[in-house]
């Protein structure tokens, strides 16, 4: 005799598990297709229908001290935290590597990840939290402020769970905006 087990979904369990799909999709096309990203021409990018950019980039005025005290800074005054920095470089070169400083951010809002994480239906977001900021120096000295566009990434999940991810992302943009302002001044 044999047993067989049967799975019961519910339409809200359905659309979770279409939501998982779509966005772990999404990321896959995204990392294959970042290479090719990279090589396009300017001309070429320009003719390209227009998509919200998965990755938002702003160049520094400073040096990578200054920007990422001034970051920390403007993540304190936000309300948020930094949970831990990772120094890329730094464990790469332990690993026989040598790159340009890679800084990367875990940076928290209590009130957005407690919201998600809070509910058996949207804690499968959980992958996506912290919000990572990562500041870098490229070849040619200048610092980078990366992320990946929240805003655009919570218009993909849809439902609660892309409200709060795109209530953060909106929040992330104006702590990068301050700390920008700050190195203005």
């Amino acid at each position: 005799m044999t047993s067989k087990t049967v799975l019961v979904s519910s339409p809200q369990t359905t659309r979770l598990h279409r939501a998982r799909v779509v966005l772990l999709t999404l990321m896959a096309g995204l990392f294959l297709a970042l290479p090719a990203v990279h090589a396009q021409a300017p001309a070429a990018a320009a003719a390209a229908p227009s998509m919200p950019a998965l990755f938002l980039e702003d160049t520094s005025p400073k040096p990578l001290v200054a920007t990422t005290k001034a970051f920390r800074a403007a993540v304190e005054e936000a309300g948020w935290s930094i949970l831990g920095v990772t120094n890329m470089a730094g464990i790469l070169s332990e690993r026989g590597f040598t790159l340009h400083p890679v800084l990367v951010f875990d940076a928290c809002s209590g009130r957005y990840s407690s919201d998600l994480l809070s509910r058996d239906e949207t804690r499968f977001v959980a992958s996506m939290i912290p919000c990572r900021v990562a500041i870098y120096q490229t070849s040619t000295g200048k610092v980078i402020i990366s992320r990946m566009n929240s805003v655009a990434m919570g218009g993909m999940v849809g439902g609660h769970a892309g409200d709060i991810i795109r209530k953060s992302g909106e929040e992330m943009e104006l702590i990068i905006q301050a700390t920008l302002k700050s190195l203005a001044d």
